[in-house]
């Protein structure tokens, strides 16, 4: 049976809490915004909360030695942008607790509390490198480091030779169902 809307509301709640999410809502110029969807489109990213995810993280990575030197030109420039306050618009960002303290950490770097100024002075520097340099600022962590064990190593051996035995003329790189498999035709 489907769950009812209050049920699924509720359950989001209840996760939201357990992994201690917060919805942030970062007052940004329409300019970060528009440079927001440039670095989305750069970076062939859909929303906009996985795109500066991602920012934060590789930003983060620099540390604390080399990240006042990649925020220093925009410092100036976002601060002299706080008198257009009209030309605001939100972004919504739901952040859990290791990229909240991932802001913070940098904004004691630079000696900024804002939130949204961080994250302006994210948005403004990865755009100024450009496409193809901002792309290092939206790559993916890496996720898993895959060790295969002796005994699967072994399987995958033996398979490899009795495939060869089975078909010798297909070369291994060259399989015409690129699964791995041959088909034979029976008729």
């Amino acid at each position: 049976m489907a769950l009812t809307q209050q049920q699924r509301d509720e359950r989001r709640r209840e996760k939201q809490e357990r992994l201690g999410e917060q919805d942030l809502r970062l007052k940004v110029t329409s300019t970060h915004a528009s440079q927001l969807a440039d670095l989305m489109s750069w970076g062939e990213i859909e929303e906009s909360g996985e795109a500066l995810t991602l920012l934060i993280y590789n930003a983060h990575k620099l540390g604390r030695s080399k990240f006042p030197y990649f925020a220093a030109v925009a410092h100036l420039e976002i601060e002299s942008d706080q008198h257009i306050k009209a030309d605001r618009t939100e972004i919504r960002l739901m952040a859990r607790r290791g990229t909240i303290q991932q802001i913070d950490e940098m904004g004691e770097w630079i000696n900024a509390t804002d939130l949204s100024f961080i994250v302006r002075l994210l948005i403004g520097r990865a755009h100024a490198l450009g496409p193809i340099q901002a792309l290092m600022l939206l790559a993916l962590p890496p996720r898993h480091d895959f060790i295969i064990s002796n005994s699967v190593a072994r399987r995958l051996y033996e398979w490899r030779i009795q495939r060869e035995l089975r078909a010798p003329d297909i070369r291994l790189g060259a399989d015409p169902d690129d699964k791995g498999l041959l088909l034979l035709d029976s008729a």
